[in-house]
């Protein structure tokens, strides 16, 4: 007991002390006309001297010791307290694609009432006071909706630069860093769109705190915002908690897209000229000739194939089908049809026949060859002394018909990019 009473003594005798001391340091502040006439350490003494003062009256209103730090300004029961959020900035944004995690640096400027925060101009001679240390003055506990696992997922929202004017507004800078899961829209891989939501609300206070944006809910400021993705809408808005309907909330929104202009020229540009080349095979003559270009250019395809799983996401694309593998497929298969066509067509062209065809047929297949422009088979030497050969006039109308089916798949790939390209 003697040992408790000791303590106590001591601890009084601290506190008469430092408020003694308080009262002696701070007299010159009567006999201060200007503030701009004070050096910079007189002005601090200033500022806590008015913060001293100003945290005696709060602990006489509210009751309690240190009131000013660790209770809301609001006295009776059923008040709220308006947070107007002022600017919302954004200064960093990046992703972690195999988790489909973004995270974002940025910061609020939020202004709030105190009414413990007044004092009298003509007595302090400022109308602002400093609140260089962070817990020095209650402030509002905003904090991402994850905060009881924010050590875990690495969230994080402080205030910083609070400033107190001398009719009870105060003025204060939350920084924060938060992560989100994204929803991701592969359609225009490797342009593939992200949706992000980040949630801020109050945890100690949920149904005391409420919200007003002062620029409305595209007031994002994203000027100085760090990225390599393109942000294509970022929204702000207070809506209630699904949880607790009486609560409310900040959610930030996120749509972005991803700029990588050498990575969709490195998929795409390999795949259009394969595909060149199985649409100008004709050109190169001979069916043998055209039936190499086309083997070559499905060797391209299936190398481009296979860099664009490379490319793709390590857990994959989920249920959605990206338009690009839809024209890998697309255009893979026509030249996989167009080589099929062109074995079976000159396979029937070797095939030596007595009789010969129709001449209207000929005359129709070599009309075709001509406006066409296409290549032909090499004609075959023919001695005097053999019956006549019809294998020419076969061999022009097989030619004619490889020719007319090139332009029909020539149309049919055509068609078949514009409605990948549409949808």
């Amino acid at each position: 007991m003697l040992v408790n009473y000791i303590r106590l003594i001591v601890v009084y005798g601290l506190f008469a002390f430092i408020t003694a001391s308080y009262e002696e340091l701070c007299k010159f502040a009567s006999n201060i006309t200007d503030v701009e006439e004070l050096a910079h350490h007189k002005y601090q003494v200033l500022e806590d001297c008015l913060y001293y003062k100003l945290s005696q009256d709060a602990t006489a209103m509210q009751g309690k010791s240190n009131a000013i730090s660790i209770l809301p300004p609001s006295i009776a029961a059923g008040e709220t307290l308006d947070a107007e959020v002022i600017e919302i900035a954004l200064k960093q944004l990046w992703m972690n694609e195999i988790w489909h995690v973004m995270n974002i640096n940025g910061h609020f400027l939020i202004s709030w009432k105190d009414r413990r925060m007044k004092w009298d101009f003509n007595e302090w001679k400022t109308d602002t006071l400093n609140i260089r240390l962070y817990g020095r003055l209650w402030v509002p506990d905003i904090n991402s909706d994850k905060f009881q696992t924010s050590t875990q997922n690495g969230d994080y929202a402080q205030f910083y630069n609070i400033v107190a004017k001398n009719n009870g507004n105060v003025t204060g800078r939350l920084e924060f860093k938060m992560q989100a899961h994204c929803d991701i829209d592969y359609s225009n891989f490797p342009d593939d769109d992200k949706n992000c939501c980040f949630r801020l609300k109050s945890v100690l206070y949920p149904h005391y705190i409420r919200y007003y944006l002062a620029r409305g809910e595209d007031g994002l400021d994203l000027t100085k915002l760090r990225t390599n993705w393109h942000v294509r809408d970022a929204t702000i808005k207070v809506l209630p908690d699904e949880d607790d309907r009486k609560t409310q909330m900040l959610e930030i929104c996120l749509q972005v897209r991803r700029r990588s202009s050498t990575l969709r020229i490195e998929l795409t540009l390999p795949m259009m000229v394969s595909s060149l080349l199985v649409v100008i095979a004709p050109f190169f003559g001979s069916f043998r000739d055209q039936i190499n270009v086309k083997l070559f250019a499905i060797f391209i395809q299936l190398v481009s194939f296979t860099f664009l799983a490379i490319k793709a996401p390590q857990v994959g694309f989920g249920e959605t089908v990206p338009h690009i593998y839809t024209f890998y497929v697309f255009t893979m298969s026509t030249t996989v049809v167009s080589l099929l066509l062109t074995l079976v067509i000159s396979a029937m062209s070797r095939i030596r026949r007595k009789l010969p065809p129709a001449h209207r047929y000929t005359l129709l297949a070599s009309a075709l060859n001509i406006s066409l422009c296409c290549g032909s088979e090499p004609n075959a030497e023919i001695d005097g002394t053999s019956a006549k050969d019809y294998h020419q006039d076969w061999l022009q109308i097989h030619t004619a018909i490889n020719n007319v089916v090139s332009f029909l798949i020539l149309v049919a790939y055509t068609i078949g990019i514009i409605v990948i390209l549409c949808v």
